[in-house]
């Protein structure tokens, strides 16, 4: 019989390795992203991805590319005016499929009834005391105060951006 342990080591992520010792081992950049005729328009508030994060981000988008049309035909179901499902549709119409990174952070792609396809990156970040003890060192009483409720209602915080928009070069299609 063979038992084999397991140990999970927490990996400090980039953005509290950043965060709260300025290490940028990893820097956030933002590089071009194309496939074929769909490509990355950068928002231009976004800190951009990681820069251990952009091959997996890059085959997120591109396992999401062949399912985009399906998705909008899905979301622009034509139904009939008195179908209550309809008006659902049409004022919350949005598909959001996302992707665990690992097992802290997602990328998020959100289609809309419009067609428009927003892409976000989500970091689950654990709120322990040894990071409230690190927060200690680099913020004042009131932020602290914050991460003190945050962490009796709930010790885990979402932190999330948006990355950009995946767009269609319909120049490069009809060519």
């Amino acid at each position: 019989m063979y038992v084999i342990n397991y140990m999970v080591m927490p990996q400090t992520s980039n953005f509290i390795r950043d965060l709260f010792f300025n290490s940028n081992l990893n820097p956030p950049i933002k590089p071009d992203i194309s496939f074929g005729n769909y490509f990355l328009k950068w928002d231009e508030d976004s800190i951009g991805l990681y820069s251990n994060e952009i091959l997996k981000f890059k085959s997120f988008i591109k396992n999401m590319i062949p399912n985009l049309e399906p998705i909008m035909k899905m979301i622009n179901v034509s139904r009939p005016k008195n179908d209550p499902s309809r008006k659902v549709i049409n004022d919350k119409g949005q598909f959001s499929i996302s992707d665990k990174y690992n097992g802290r952070i997602f990328f998020i792609l959100n289609v809309d009834t419009g067609g428009s396809t927003v892409l976000f990156r989500e970091e689950r970040v654990l709120i322990n005391d040894e990071l409230l003890e690190k927060m200690r060192l680099h913020y004042d009483s009131k932020g602290l105060a914050l991460f003190n409720k945050l962490k009796d209602i709930n010790n885990v915080v979402s932190v999330k951006w948006k990355i950009g928009n995946l767009l269609f070069n319909r120049v490069e299609h009809n060519k």
